[in-house]
């Protein structure tokens, strides 16, 4: 076998399309091979190998928004935490809260048409805080002091949502301390507890429009923090109605102010 043949088999010369070309001419050890598309002056052919890893700068930029699962030992919360925590209620409770919530309120003596109003128009009901059904309702009270004793806040208001089936549902919103400096001064932290019903809570980013979404079980609950609600909107989003179910959800919402932030 001649050397010409064997330099056809070997890698491919840097120097052979060069400008001055190879010196070493056929008896060059590596390929002379004309159909070998090489780097110097055929570019386009070239596959460079894409890397999966394009920037070894290290990043200190704090993330958009932290998913944490429990609540941390020391109580230490981030502007940009979202929180959750399954089971929050004991395994009783978990079991009957919702029916319970529901039994109190209607036991409460209220007209049910001036207890229950529209949450901006026609998406679902929240009970009226004007009508003072909170005191008739232990449960409700119960929920609260779990909510400022796990979390370690201090409740400013509160709020009973009321989904009746799957139809209802909420759209993007940020709560108030967002957009009012006078409830910001005293509002800094926004906790909810889903009951019944499991249905996803889903965030939206102010500018980009980017969503998060998690589901949220039956007791479940997820807070967020100052910058949170500032930066995102978030909702319970509509199920489509080929996926409809009849069955009903609670929210219990506190607004609080946390000085662990």
């Amino acid at each position: 076998m001649s050397k010409e043949i064997i330099n056809q088999t070997n890698k491919i010369c840097k120097f052979y399309k060069t400008e001055n070309g190879c010196r070493h001419g056929n008896k060059c050890k590596f390929s002379h091979s004309e159909s070998i598309p090489t780097r110097q002056n055929n570019n386009n052919n070239y596959k460079k190998r894409p890397k999966n890893t394009e920037n070894f700068n290290p990043s200190f930029k704090p993330s958009d928004m932290n998913i944490i699962v429990g609540i941390p030992n020391n109580k230490k919360y981030d502007i940009n935490d979202v929180i959750i925590i399954p089971n929050f209620l004991d395994e009783i409770n978990e079991k009957e809260t919702f029916n319970k919530l529901l039994d109190e309120i209607n036991k409460s003596g209220i007209d049910k048409d001036k207890l229950w109003k529209l949450w901006h128009g026609d998406t679902h009901l929240i009970a009226d805080d004007h009508m003072n059904w909170k005191e008739k309702v232990p449960t409700f009270k119960y929920i609260l002091d779990q909510i400022k004793d796990r979390f370690n806040i201090e409740i400013k208001s509160s709020r009973f949502n009321l989904y009746k089936d799957s139809n209802d549902w909420k759209p993007f919103h940020h709560d108030a301390a967002a957009i009012k400096e006078h409830i910001a001064e005293i509002q800094n932290f926004t906790v909810g507890i889903s009951l019944g019903a499991t249905r996803d809570i889903t965030f939206e980013h102010a500018k980009t429009k980017n969503t998060i979404s998690f589901n949220l079980p039956n007791c479940t609950a997820y807070a967020f923090s100052k910058n949170v609600n500032i930066n995102w909107k978030h909702g319970i989003p509509k199920i489509h109605p080929d996926k409809a179910v009849n069955e009903g959800r609670i929210s219990i919402i506190a607004w609080a102010k946390c000085e662990e932030t």
